[in-house]
């Protein structure tokens, strides 16, 4: 290994025991690829290289890269109203919604949805064909394209919106159009419980300590891998997919649409409504663009996204630039450090000990 990678790990080593000793994660696993070339993955606390992470809402890169599929087999189209498919939103204000504005939060579709708890509340076990119609029936907040809106209820309308279309269970469209042209077994959404580092205990919802199933409620409600969530993997495993989408994409999406993934879509879709304040980083289809707060402040022009169970995924094109960087930073309580600050400071040190990798 050469000497400024080998300087490199003991830094990321440094930070990740340094997160488990002061309780940020029990676990903890970093992969990081420079120009191409793929280092030796780093693990901390109860983690090994082989160990499987909850990505949380770094799945919805991968339903992005799935919808995106299907636009490209001319099954969907970005900028037609999705009621042209969905009888839900082939009237009113919701005749308005684009499979963009999905993409890019500014449905004006609410953050959540919270169909799942009136069933836990009654005691009934879910019903994924009601709760699927349950979330179709959930109203705007805002007309289509005037509002940027970070919504979870968007990315499992846009499932549901592939599923009507191609008649196929979400789960099987996402292996069939992005897993299985990866070249790595080791992104899933059914993982090996034994494999996968538990996230939070939740006796009060029944499911006690979450190891091996989907840790957010409302995929955990649709059963298991959703548009926003459900998605497991290891630290390389991620790192692959984040290789391919620096990359282009390539076998998985047309050039053109992998680069409109990537492009910068909120000053367009927005118009006149566009503040560049609000949200404070860019946003392409799926990919979060510089968010300073764990990109850190040599990120500018990278992509990629969190998750709420303590995950990212980093890619920069121009620098050469891919960080997988997956902890449990939700167990056995979300109530803790929501390793931000962990994902900047690896941000930083890849950056600053990477330079050389143009």
């Amino acid at each position: 290994m050469p000497a400024i990678h080998r300087h490199l790990a003991t830094d990321i080593q440094r930070l990740l025991d340094q997160a488990v000793t002061e309780g940020v994660a029990p676990a903890a696993s970093c992969a990081v690829v420079l120009g191409g070339e793929a280092l030796p993955t780093l693990t901390s606390g109860q983690a090994g290289e082989g160990t499987s992470f909850d990505l949380a809402s770094v799945t919805k890169l991968f339903t992005t890269a799935t919808m995106l599929s299907l636009v490209d087999g001319g099954v969907l189209e970005l900028d037609a109203p999705i009621g042209t498919w969905l009888p839900a939103y082939s009237h009113g204000v919701k005749s308005g919604v684009t499979l963009r504005h999905l993409l890019t939060h500014t449905s004006g579709l609410p953050s959540e949805w919270r169909g799942w708890e009136s069933a836990l509340r009654e005691g009934r076990s879910f019903d994924r064909i009601l709760l699927i119609d349950e979330l179709l029936g959930t109203p705007l907040e805002a007309a289509p394209g005037t509002r940027f809106e970070y919504s979870c209820a968007g990315f499992n309308t846009a499932m549901a919106l592939a599923e009507h279309v191609t008649g196929r269970p979400w789960a099987s469209l996402v292996t069939d159009r992005v897993l299985s042209r990866l070249g790595t077994g080791a992104i899933t959404g059914t993982p090996d419980p034994e494999r996968c580092a538990p996230t939070e205990f939740q006796p009060e919802l029944g499911r006690g300590l979450v190891r091996g199933i989907v840790h957010d409620e409302a995929a955990w409600s649709l059963g298991g891998l959703s548009g926003n969530a459900g998605m497991f993997a290891t630290a390389a495993g991620l790192a692959v997919f984040g290789e391919a989408l620096r990359t282009g994409l390539d076998g998985i999406l047309s050039p053109e649409l992998a680069a409109e993934m990537w492009r910068s879509q909120l000053p367009e879709v927005l118009g006149t409504n566009f503040n560049p304040a609000d949200p404070g980083f860019g946003h392409g289809l799926g990919l979060r663009i510089n968010q300073q707060p764990w990109m850190g402040s040599a990120g500018r022009e990278a992509r990629g996204h969190g998750g709420f169970t303590g995950t990212s995924l980093l890619v920069d094109k121009a620098r050469g630039v891919v960080i997988a960087l997956l902890t449990n930073r939700v167990s056995p309580s979300r109530d803790g450090d929501d390793a931000t600050a962990l994902r900047k400071a690896v941000s930083d040190v890849v950056y600053s000990g990477g330079n050389d990798h143009n």
